[in-house]
């Protein structure tokens, strides 16, 4: 049976579990479960809330997920995705820059185009280097990443900094990553929140509270 009552209280006009509940196990009318969904878009910590709370019933729940419940797992699940384009691009920008400044700072004296040919002993120095990349030992860094209400942040992202890499945190809030030893700069970020960098030395846990952005003011002409 669908409930069509006001799934606010009628006092605070905030939303009420019980229908939070019913909203997540499609126990609402269309109606109300449109006005629920319309204000988890105005209230992020409402928002952030029935997430988690949906993350708690899913085993017991046997329906599927409701429309607005998928988009923000689509959110989550790409969010991480669009994290390490972003670095990605940065790094490769970086590294064009680099490129560009070395090539302006050795270029050859005449146009003999085979004065700068590498020689049998520019070959030699340059083997020792990859074999000593290749043996840069790994550690993992572990943790978990709350909001300041110490619920975990499902979906955050875990990046360490100046690369690609990067990994997102499971419904407990938690993650392991896999980095070279010795001290690291990760980058920790959610949607809605601030993000944050901490260094972490070797195998140490790193666990982390970020803070959400402030609520902008919205300012509606009739």
């Amino acid at each position: 049976m669908r409930l069509t009552a006001s799934p606010f209280d009628p006092q605070t006009g905030d939303l009420l579990p019980v229908y939070r509940d019913a909203y997540l196990r499609g126990d609402l009318s269309p109606a109300s479960a449109r006005a629920v969904e319309a204000y988890l878009r105005r209230d992020a910590d409402q928002a952030h809330d029935t997430l988690t709370r949906w993350h708690q019933i899913q085993p017991e729940a046997e329906v599927a997920a409701p429309g607005w419940v998928r988009r923000q797992i689509q959110h989550i699940q790409a969010e991480p995705v669009r994290f390490r384009r972003r670095a990605a691009g940065l790094v490769s920008c970086a590294a064009l820059v680099g490129g560009m400044v070395f090539a302006g700072t050795n270029l050859p004296n005449n146009n003999l185009p085979t004065d700068n040919l590498p020689t049998a002993e520019t070959v030699e120095l340059v083997a020792p280097a990859a074999d000593a990349a290749s043996a840069i030992r790994m550690v993992t860094v572990k943790g978990r990443i709350l909001g300041q209400d110490g619920q975990p942040l499902v979906g955050a992202t875990v990046l360490q900094k100046g690369t690609r890499f990067g990994v997102s945190t499971d419904a407990s809030g938690s993650y392991a990553m896999r980095v070279p030893a010795g001290q690291q700069t990760l980058v920790y970020g959610y949607g809605g929140y601030h993000d944050q960098e901490l260094q972490v030395q070797n195998a140490a846990p790193a666990n982390v509270t970020l803070s959400p952005r402030a609520k902008q003011r919205r300012w509606f002409l009739f």
